[in-house]
């Protein structure tokens, strides 16, 4: 560990991520859709009266967050050995008293990194490309200059954060977006931002690690370079339409938030007041392929489900992904985040921080027991207290 416990908080707070601060369906992607339409829909959900009996600690956990004074509501949505559960505690709105609900749409930031990076090792699956490519061979005089050389660095690399390549969003970044959230970034305007940066580190260094949003911007344009289509149509193709997640998609530069949804808040950084402010509508651009799509509870697990149960790559890519390096969040695979509990077992997924939202999604290896979490607000506590939750449903 490098970074102490309140370090890593702080930068929670700052970065659009998960941490900077993180059933069976059947044989085939097709076979998900049915099980969706199918078996799962005859899963016992679980009530609220059931979920105080059977996951009093999960319950503590959310309840406690409830309480904290800048988290307005959070909700917690999982599936175990084919049994559906939910539970939500809290407001949706500081404003009234109207209860948050799981099954709200709400922004996933940085979950979404397990999507390109899904995305990436499937086109590695069909040998489109390989994760020793270099970035130069896909990006050609994208990554050079400035202590920079595309040659040195492989998309391996960007998918594990490992590549030295600084990353994009910074105080100064999100002080600024914070000030005009409506604003349109393109992909290639958030790269420059953080290749103006010196590198953290050489590529590959041993020992070296380090979050950067800049990576998976990266890995988002080199999927645009191999499938000539954009990281979002890519995802929706490969994954979304397949498991027929009906309420997920990437809203480019749309800054509302379709159908049912809390409001979401954050407190922006430099404000002197302790104050949490509405950012429920922003332009989600300035997060791209490393964190800008919508989503639910519900088709998250869908997602995990099908990922961790083998369904969607190859039993050594999905090895290869779940491969994890030490960082100060825990381990670090290609876009996806491990947390080793006390039990033993590993929660494999990532987390989501963006103005107004922090997530948690994913599950065991096998799928079979997954689990996402959501608050609507970002704050210095957000972290811990999804994280919370997970320990206390995964940790039994």
């Amino acid at each position: 560990m490098t970074s102490s416990t309140s370090d890593i908080k702080k930068k929670t707070a700052i970065i659009l991520t998960a941490a900077v601060t993180a059933s069976t369906l059947l044989v085939s992607v097709q076979g998900a859709v049915n099980a969706q339409e199918g078996s799962i829909a005859k899963q016992q959900v679980v009530s609220q009266q059931a979920i105080v009996e059977e996951r009093a600690n999960v319950k503590l956990a959310m309840d406690q967050a409830a309480a904290h004074k800048l988290t307005p509501g959070i909700f917690a949505v999982g599936i175990k050995n084919g049994e559906r559960w939910s539970y939500a505690s809290g407001q949706a709105s500081i404003y009234d008293s109207n209860p948050i609900k799981s099954t709200y749409n709400f922004r996933i930031g940085s979950i979404t990194k397990s999507f390109t990076a899904t995305v990436i090792l499937q086109l590695v699956d069909e040998n489109k490309l390989s994760l020793e490519d270099t970035v130069e061979k896909w990006l050609p005089g994208v990554v050079q200059g400035n202590g920079y050389d595309g040659n040195k660095i492989t998309i391996r690399h960007l998918l594990q954060m490992r590549s030295g390549i600084a990353n994009y969003v910074s105080e100064d970044f999100i002080k600024e977006f914070e000030k005009t959230p409506f604003r349109t970034y393109s992909a290639k305007e958030l790269i420059g931002v953080g290749l103006s940066k010196k590198p953290s580190f050489a590529s590959g260094e041993a020992g070296k690690w380090e979050y950067s949003n800049t990576n998976t911007v990266l890995a988002g344009e080199i999927i645009r370079k191999v499938t000539g289509e954009t990281y979002a149509q890519q995802v929706k193709k490969r994954i979304i339409e397949p498991l027929g997640m009906k309420d997920t998609y990437s809203p480019g530069n749309a800054s509302h938030i379709p159908g049912l949804h809390a409001r979401g808040y954050t407190i922006p950084l430099g404000s002197k007041e302790n104050k949490l402010v509405d950012f429920t509508e922003i332009n989600p651009s300035f997060s791209n392929a490393a964190g800008d799509m919508i989503s639910t509870g519900h088709d998250l697990n869908i997602f995990f489900s099908a990922l961790l149960g083998g369904k969607l790559l190859k039993p050594t890519t999905l090895e290869q992904m779940l491969d994890g390096v030490e960082s100060p969040i825990g381990l670090y695979g290609l876009g996806m985040m491990g947390t080793v509990l006390s039990n033993g077992k590993t929660y494999w997924g990532h987390g989501g921080d963006i103005q107004g939202s922090s997530s948690f999604a994913g599950g065991l290896i096998g799928g079979e027991h997954v689990m996402a979490v959501n608050i609507n607000a970002l704050h210095l506590d957000t972290f811990d207290q999804r994280l919370n939750v997970i320990k206390a449903e995964f940790s039994q």
